[in-house]
């Protein structure tokens, strides 16, 4: 029981580099992924892998652009949204949980 409730909870739990990828999204708007790397200091690969997961559960998005090049630049959800998906994810483990 107690793996099932931790595989449940996998999805609330965000490592630091995700957190800080957020962040720097929320505080300066729209980056690509090597703007990110080099500001965080991490590699590309790093931060495209953190860029899924968090793509992934709602937190940030992206959109095609063209600068001379065409590629991705990640916007940060806004944090009032950012919340709503988190509280609806442990509503729904809690739950899970519940019905166990």
């Amino acid at each position: 029981m107690l793996d099932r409730i931790n595989e449940l909870l996998k999805p609330l739990i965000f490592n630091p580099s995700e957190i800080e990828i957020y962040r720097i999204l929320l505080e300066k708007g729209e980056m690509t992924v090597s703007e990110i790397a080099k500001e965080l200091k991490l590699s590309t690969r790093i931060v495209r892998m953190r860029l899924q997961r968090l793509l992934k559960e709602g937190l940030i998005k992206r959109k095609i652009v063209e600068r001379g090049w065409i590629g991705y630049v990640y916007i940060a959800e806004k944090p009032e949204r950012v919340l709503d998906i988190i509280k609806n994810k442990l509503k729904k483990v809690i739950y899970m949980i519940d019905s166990m």
